[in-house]
């Protein structure tokens, strides 16, 4: 299987069926015996001996205990979706797309383009809309994502969890505890989280004039910690100036914080006062936990999908869980509207914290 750009194949079916009996003979392409090793595991794939076994199933096991605690079932979705799943009204934005491995899977004189699964949250939204797309639906999962990187795993195990049907209020304070929970009950020690809110920062980016496109540009931007953006905005919209400065500049620690945003934000962005007292719920929450957190301007590259909260999870400067709200996901992709949340962890990762 190959790599390949997502991209329709509208060639004949004679055409496609010419292409693959051109290709080069099983004998033609096998490593060279003078080099054994050559081609043995795929770039970005591992071995998980019995050492990494064991750490893995405790884990899990505790992932999953932590999970069922809270009422959340497990479930599986399948390794291969269909392509149109992922690009479906943007779903998931070209760069990540690129990533994605696709092929053509063939059935009768028809070929479908699927993908091996690259992200569990559209999946698993699929799999809700499945059911009826009606009510509280809370689940929770343990299942490989596959995606091209340069370096590191291509193949990365996540658990995570998902809860459909349940407004912002409540259920992203409970994502957030048990997100806390769980690293504790695997043993994680030291835990801070960053908090941040997608839809406040669209806001504050329209109100600059920017259109969607410019929108992913620029937040990318501010992930990766480049502070003229900021200037770039002001200057097109000096009236939001402080707001902006105020949200990609300053880390605020406290809830004082969001009313300090607040007061910044909504004399020019009246909009913005959904998406703050949202925000503030979190941080009230993260408070009153005791746990550590910042206010950030953004914590997901997953901007496309998500509507609401954001959230990172650190530990020895390593991100552990990161998750947030995706409302209208479910809708997005054919099933009915539906609020959503979720977060996930590499559980690899966790292991090697733990280590």
């Amino acid at each position: 299987m190959q790599r390949i750009r997502p991209a329709i194949d509208d060639r004949t079916i004679e055409e496609r069926r010419m292409t693959t009996e051109s290709l080069p003979t099983m004998e033609t392409t096998m490593p060279d015996p003078a080099t054994p090793n050559r081609g043995l595991r795929s770039n970005g794939m591992r071995d998980l001996g019995p050492g990494d076994m064991g750490r893995f199933r405790q884990i899990e096991a505790r992932f999953l205990e932590s999970a069922a605690a809270a009422g959340y079932r497990e479930i599986r979705t399948p390794t291969i979706e269909p392509l149109h799943l992922y690009t479906a009204a943007g779903t998931l934005s070209p760069q990540a797309l690129d990533r994605v491995y696709s092929f053509l899977d063939w059935d009768g004189w028809s070929g479908e383009r699927v993908v091996l699964r690259p992200d569990a949250t559209v999946a698993v939204a699929r799999w809700y809309g499945e059911q009826g797309g009606a009510g509280e639906q809370r689940v929770s999962y343990v299942q490989p994502v596959y995606r091209f990187a340069a370096d590191g795993d291509r193949e990365v195990w996540q658990c995570g969890v998902e809860l459909f049907g349940a407004g912002a209020s409540s259920a992203d304070a409970e994502l957030l505890l048990l997100a806390r929970d769980t690293l504790a009950a695997i043993g994680i020690e030291g835990v801070s989280c960053d908090i941040a809110h997608a839809g406040l920062v669209r806001l504050a980016f329209a109100a600059a004039g920017l259109s969607s496109t410019e929108q992913l540009e620029a937040y990318d931007r501010v992930l990766e910690g480049d502070a003229s953006v900021t200037a770039d905005l002001a200057a097109t919209h000096p009236q939001g100036a402080a707001a902006l400065r105020l949200l990609s500049e300053v880390d605020g620690t406290s809830v004082g914080y969001v009313a300090n945003l607040r007061a910044a934000m909504l004399p020019v962005i009246p909009a913005a006062a959904s998406a703050l007292d949202e925000l503030e719920g979190a941080a009230r929450a993260l408070e009153a936990a005791g746990v550590s957190f910042r206010v950030r301007a953004g914590t997901a590259r997953s901007f496309e999908y998500y509507s609401g909260l954001t959230f990172r999870f650190t530990a020895a400067g390593r991100e552990c869980i990161s998750g947030g709200r995706y409302d209208g996901l479910a809708e997005t992709i054919g099933g009915s509207a539906a609020p959503g949340c979720g977060w996930a962890a590499n559980l690899l990762g966790l292991a090697e914290l733990l280590s």
